[in-house]
């Protein structure tokens, strides 16, 4: 299976003209569609969290050692 995808809005005219074209041809091609996924919710990052919950660190403290290399 090979997809395309579209990413602008396209005109409905446009797409059925595709979808015609491609079908001309014997492509078996049939139109889908999905609503994109915002994710509107943001968090905000911490080294306390995770993985680092059990080590005592701050950015600071690994920013320097970073710069140090």
């Amino acid at each position: 299976m090979t997809e395309i995808i579209l990413k602008d809005n396209v005109e409905q005219n446009k797409i059925d003209a595709l979808l015609a074209f491609l079908k001309s041809w014997d492509i078996d091609a049939e139109l889908r569609t999905t609503s994109s996924k915002k994710s509107t919710k943001t968090t905000k990052f911490s080294l306390s969290k995770g993985i680092w919950s059990d080590y005592s660190v701050n950015s600071a403290e690994l920013r320097d050692k970073a710069w140090n290399r």
